[in-house]
């Protein structure tokens, strides 16, 4: 997500402190990325004047911009695979589990020629939607309790770790969002080659119902009743965001240590601060996005089973297939899946997160050159 990559980048400023805007940032360099330009402007209401101070705040503004250019091209540029990922996924029937990238490359070439570039970004815009509503549902919520949004920043809230009020909070925000999820996760997934064409009416919608089958989905079959989705999804972002925050806290202290950085940022230490950062949240994100896999091939599947949903073959990358399953809960889907497909099953699609994260690779060691 563009918002968690933005956030796990540029933390908090002063200003940010004092709105106490708790937001979707998950990793350790949140409190440390603008806070030292912030604090060098904010002091005793002084601007910098001298010519030191004048290039080591243009240094800042320029690791801030090089920075969040770099995480939004990963972003927008790792988007097709993500969408390729899923219907691989979600394809119970797929023969060709595709773990390794080479064997998508025939598929990707065959999907693009017949249906052209867009078919790899379909879904975007609904994604976005996703992402706004979950940082304002973050925000509003934070704001009503006063919850401050740095977690380290205060050792208990309301009687409880700050950090279990911070999940609790993640957890509310998950939960108001999964209808515009599971919605967002259709029109990822939906062919394009058969000119149904989904627009911003039809995800709301799609949404809307999903809310309103919280007992019984009528008329979709066997379409999951809202309730059964809840936990799986919530534990499902819980642990994603646990797992990452936990991976980066180490990488950043590992790192911290056997450079001895001191975070202030100056022209002469630019490069190692923030390219250390653009690494460090790109292995977190790596790590946390294989370790989860399993967990988010089962959680796409019982979004979409129901849904009427027709994707694009990815055995040859012409025509198209239904989806069609009839998993009764979280279990009962992991259980299906293992007997049916093997345990490789859980990894179908599984070499378009290589692929995805060789191109954000890339796009860091760019972006080093850039910091100078």
């Amino acid at each position: 997500m563009v918002y968690n990559h933005f956030r796990n980048m540029i933390g908090e400023t002063n200003e940010e402190k004092k709105s106490s805007a708790y937001t979707n940032s998950k990793d350790l360099h949140e409190q440390s990325f603008l806070s030292e330009f912030g604090k060098h402007v904010h002091e005793s209401g002084n601007i910098p004047t001298s010519s030191q101070q004048k290039s080591d705040n243009l240094a800042r503004i320029a690791g801030f911009g090089i920075g969040v250019g770099s995480l939004y091209l990963q972003e927008a540029l790792g988007y097709p695979f993500v969408v390729l990922r899923r219907q691989c996924q979600v394809n119970h029937g797929g023969v060709k589990y595709h773990i390794l990238p080479i064997s998508l490359f025939g598929v990707i070439e065959r999907i693009h020629y017949r249906q052209g570039v867009s078919v790899f970004w379909k879904g975007w815009g609904s994604n976005c939607v996703v992402k706004g509503v979950s940082i304002i549902t973050e925000i509003l919520t934070c704001e009503l309790l006063s919850i401050p949004r740095n977690k380290d920043s205060t050792s208990k809230l309301f009687g409880f770790p700050s950090g279990f009020v911070h999940e609790s909070v993640k957890g509310l925000s998950a939960l108001f969002t999964l209808p515009l999820q599971s919605a967002c996760l259709t029109d990822s997934v939906q062919t394009l080659a058969l000119d149904q064409s989904r627009h911003i009416l039809t995800f709301f919608k799609d949404a809307f119902e999903r809310a309103a089958g919280w007992y019984v989905s009528r008329g979709h079959g066997r379409l999951l009743p809202f309730r059964k989705l809840i936990i799986p999804s919530i534990i499902y972002g819980l642990s994603n965001y646990t797992i990452r925050y936990i991976i980066n806290s180490v990488l950043m202290h590992y790192h911290s240590k056997k450079h001895n950085i001191d975070y202030k940022v100056d022209e002469n230490n630019m490069k190692k601060i923030y390219y250390s950062q653009l690494m460090t949240t790109w292995l977190s994100t790596l790590i946390t996005d294989i370790v989860t896999f399993p967990l988010e091939t089962v959680i796409l599947r019982l979004h979409l089973q129901g849904t009427r949903t027709i994707i694009d073959d990815t055995d040859k990358g012409i025509g198209v297939v239904p989806l069609c399953t009839n998993y009764e809960g979280l279990s009962d889907c992991i259980e299906s899946i293992v007997r049916v497909e093997g345990v490789p099953g859980l990894y179908k699609g599984f070499g378009a997160l290589v692929l995805q994260y060789f191109v954000q690779f890339v796009i860091v060691k760019m972006s080093k050159s850039l910091y100078v």
